[in-house]
């Protein structure tokens, strides 16, 4: 147990370690930043002079080394996560791992099997699940009534990769499944509490610059209830929408980005009356952290832990193979995944 500041490596200083940074900034008094990492000296240095960061590391295995973290912030690209994140359990470090959890089940279970054997936790990055928009919609469902219909579309552009290992099917998992779903299923699936019966999925890649799928949709079938889930790298103006509908009320949330580092705005109407309306501050990111650290220190599993969100990928997982052979997959006569 963690019981005064704690001491956190960041592993890869790339384009979402920016929000994990600049959030161990605003918790100055609950964590204390004290190594980056990152194979590209260049933006190692970069991020080490603007954090004031007094250790800098170019392989991931020495800052792993380091008795002074007490736990790591993985924000390497998908296939990396793996690897790193069951070396950091077997160097007793405790694990915030930018979603999705890994590539695969299989590789989430072996890290969670890591983390459980070496006692140490293992928390994943789905940050959307801190928004005060998302604890509102928690705080209201109830008065929904039986859900019957979950709609997300998460329809952003990038018209150019943003990192080289988007461009790689091999290193991303194929691309806006992994990528953006991860984000949606695990919305879903924490809203309905319960585990899918079928999913169905159909993707295409309609921007030559990466090798994976760029547009998706996929349905998730609950036994009383339906789910959908549009994703799309290529959609100018972004737009980004929950709907929830119950047998006695409606919620709907808006996304906007403003600028900053991963900011957002968000707009909450039920049954068409607005309830929220602002910007998210503090970030999702330092909620995230936050729960993080208050966690190890209290000795329980955050929000969003590797156990946790092993439900999730075993939903990615069905959606990846219902997509590669056009079928329904059905999880209702599947092992629940542990």
């Amino acid at each position: 147990m963690v019981t005064s500041r704690l001491k956190v490596g960041v592993i890869g200083v790339g384009r979402v370690a920016q929000a994990h940074l600049e959030a161990t900034q605003a918790l100055a008094g609950e964590v204390d930043l004290v190594a980056v990492c990152d194979t590209r000296p260049e933006q190692l240095a970069a991020a080490a002079g603007r954090f004031g960061v007094p250790k800098i590391y170019g392989d991931w295995r020495r800052t792993l080394e380091d008795p002074a973290i007490e736990a790591v912030v993985v924000c390497l690209p998908n296939h990396l996560h793996h690897e790193v994140c069951v070396a950091a359990a077997q160097a007793g470090k405790h694990v915030l791992v930018e979603k999705p959890a890994a590539l695969d089940l299989t590789e989430a279970r072996e890290m969670v099997a890591a983390a459980q054997g070496a006692g140490t936790t293992l928390m994943v990055g789905q940050s959307r699940r801190f928004s005060d928009a998302m604890k509102e919609v928690f705080a209201r469902l109830p008065e929904l009534g039986d859900i019957m219909r979950i709609d997300i579309s998460f329809l952003v552009n990038f018209p150019a990769p943003p990192t080289p290992w988007w461009t790689r099917t091999g290193e991303a998992g194929g691309l806006v499944i992994l990528l953006q779903g991860s984000h949606s299923v695990d919305t879903i699936l924490w809203l309905m509490g319960q585990r899918p019966r079928t999913v169905y999925a159909a993707s295409q890649r309609q921007n030559p610059a990466w090798e994976g799928e760029d547009e998706a949709d996929i349905v998730i079938a609950f036994e009383k209830a339906l789910a959908s889930v549009h994703l799309s790298l290529s959609t100018s103006p972004a737009l980004h929408e929950l709907l929830i509908v119950g047998r006695k009320g409606t919620l709907r949330m808006s996304e906007s980005v403003i600028p900053g580092i991963y900011a957002y705005r968000y707009r909450l109407e039920h049954d068409g009356r607005t309830v929220l309306d602002a910007e998210q501050q503090p970030s999702s990111h330092v909620l995230q952290l936050r729960e993080f650290a208050q966690a190890l220190r209290e000795g329980r599993a955050p929000l969003a832990s590797g156990e946790e969100v092993l439900r999730t990928m075993e939903v990615l997982d069905a959606i990846r193979r219902s997509e590669r052979e056009g079928n329904v997959v059905r999880l209702d006569s599947q092992p629940v995944a542990r």
